[in-house]
């Protein structure tokens, strides 16, 4: 096949990688569609029924799947909307699972806790999830520990992992979110916010989309009523997330909250989410965060010993209040 080259429409990227014979027969034997006519689809002298591109997204080579839907997404709008793409994935996380969760709960040393759960439950989420790797990015937002007789203002994502194109332990992993956001939505309302496509003109839920992002799911994490914070999913096509998909991210929510400390979770009458700067205004101040840490610990030398977690919460909160004192017009 030949190397990869961006495609301006779907007929010219089916030409694209119908030009090696093998190839063309390889996706005409898979879908069940004459290699004739692949040919005249690619030369635009006749056009497929929904039902035949649905045969033939089922052999599309995987590197080139995602392009490829995105390029058919105008033309085939109701292959979406129904979610009739979506990979079949099995619909409950497996019951083995659960045991070594429990087991991982009941077994972590405090130094390792909480983050060994949620490499695990990361772990297996993008599995489950994204099993041919179409491209996923999960991530855990927490709320930011308020000051004392303060609110929480905001969450900060903690911990994720992704499949390209976004890296498997994704470089962005420290982002704070607020009010703007569709975390903040999930975690104000405590029910699963979903959008499922960036060009939808009308939406019930604020999106603060980022690279690569074109659908989104933020699910709150629970504990007795009380909300930790959110479990995000983002993918890389338009109605990306079936109601099986719906339902998988809730369980594993629930899971998922588990790997929070009980302290993490608050009222929602103690949570009032506030305006966060975009990413690109914050990353200065997240870059500060180290050399915040050393500073912090000078300061502390001649005193009691203290807590490397209560430090770093004190830099997080530090840098959350002077992102929030910025102009407002720099946090929509």
């Amino acid at each position: 096949m030949d190397s990869k080259q961006k495609s301006h429409s779907w007929q010219e990227l089916l030409k694209q990688f119908t030009r090696d014979p093998r190839e063309r027969e390889r996706i005409a034997r898979d879908s069940g569609i004459q290699s004739l006519t692949l040919q005249r689809w690619a030369a635009r002298k006749s056009k497929p029924r929904d039902e035949s591109m649905r045969l033939l997204l089922k052999a599309i080579p995987a590197d080139y799947y995602r392009e490829f839907a995105q390029l058919i997404a105008a033309d085939y709008p109701s292959l979406f909307q129904d979610n009739t793409i979506s990979v079949s994935i099995p619909s409950e996380p497996p019951l083995e699972f659960y045991t070594q969760v429990l087991n991982a709960y009941a077994s972590t040393p405090p130094s390792l806790y909480p983050q060994a759960l949620y490499d695990i439950l990361l772990q297996q989420m993008i599995k489950h999830l994204d099993p041919d790797r179409r491209g996923m990015l999960i991530s855990i937002a927490l709320c930011v520990p308020p000051l004392q007789g303060s609110k929480v203002r905001s969450l900060r994502e903690v911990s994720s992992i992704g499949t390209p194109p976004w890296e498997r332990n994704h470089e962005q992993t420290t982002l704070f979110l607020g009010a703007e956001s569709l975390a903040g939505s999930a975690v104000t309302h405590c029910r699963q916010a979903a959008v499922q496509s960036r060009e939808e003109e009308y939406s019930l839920f604020p999106v603060h989309w980022v690279e690569h992002e074109q659908s989104v799911v933020a699910t709150p994490l629970m504990h007795k009523t009380r909300v930790g914070g959110c479990l995000l999913v983002s993918g890389t096509l338009p109605y990306a997330f079936a109601w099986t998909h719906l339902n998988l991210i809730d369980r594993y929510a629930h899971l998922m909250s588990l790997a929070c400390e009980p302290d993490s979770f608050f009222d929602l009458k103690d949570i009032e989410l506030r305006l966060m700067p975009t990413y690109t205004t914050q990353a200065p101040y997240i870059r500060s965060f180290g050399q915040r840490v050393a500073q912090m610990f000078a300061k502390s030398s001649e005193r009691k010993f203290v807590a490397l977690q209560k430090v770093h919460e004190r830099a997080w909160q530090e840098i959350e209040e002077e992102l929030l004192q910025l102009p407002l017009y720099t946090a929509k």
